[in-house]
């Protein structure tokens, strides 16, 4: 029972060292882009060896595959945290999530810088493709699945999730880029906008 003990202690304290630098990669891109970001820097935002960087994580690319699927995952846990809030009709449902888009890059800063470097950097769409696109692709199919149910039309409501895709990412590229003039009110108050357009009535329906 003490080995196991041990063993399990272990186990969590590598968990938790994993965690540690994993966070420290995510900031480590805020701060000096994907290119920029080495080992050595992320052993130095965590406060720790290279070598214990390197113990847990043999690649560069390892370990920015680690800090993409966590940010994922964070994404992921804040969503459904918001969904689980709104009321049970779809078309509540669909607001959640885009107010919560609209909320999260305000504070994700970090994360959205870690996307924006993958999504900019050859090297890093190729680690994209990875675990970051699968997930994009799911989200898509729930969004489209979710205006389906509000306006009753399976093309239209492909069409209407692909132009509500594009002008989240568009209100994200503007809080990465100007965060000091990035105001939430405006944007949800532009979002409310465009959201009441998209929950319409398809063509077929009027």
């Amino acid at each position: 029972m003490a080995k196991k003990a041990v063993k399990d202690l272990r186990r969590e304290r590598g968990e938790n060292t994993r965690r540690v630098l994993i966070d420290a990669a995510v900031v480590s891109v805020a701060k000096h882009g994907l290119a920029g970001t080495t080992l050595s820097t992320v052993a130095e935002i965590a406060g720790v060896s290279r070598a214990l960087v390197g113990f847990h994580f043999e690649s560069k690319d390892q370990l920015l595959l680690a800090a993409i699927d966590h940010s994922i995952d964070v994404y992921d846990a804040s969503l459904r945290a918001a969904q689980t809030h709104a009321e049970a009709d779809p078309k509540s449902r669909l607001w959640a999530t885009v107010a919560h888009d609209v909320t999260f890059c305000t504070k994700y800063g970090d994360i959205l810088s870690l996307w924006c470097a993958v999504w900019g950097e050859a090297r890093g769409r190729d680690l994209y493709q990875v675990s970051g696109l699968p997930s994009d692709r799911k989200y898509m199919e729930e969004i489209a699945d979710t205006l389906f149910e509000v306006i009753g039309n399976r093309a239209e409501a492909r069409k209407r999730a692909v132009g509500l895709n594009a002008f989240l990412f568009g209100l994200w590229l503007e809080c990465h880029l100007d965060p000091k003039g990035f105001k939430l009110q405006r944007a949800l108050d532009s979002a409310k906008t465009i959201f009441a357009a998209f929950v319409k009535a398809g063509p077929s329906q009027q």
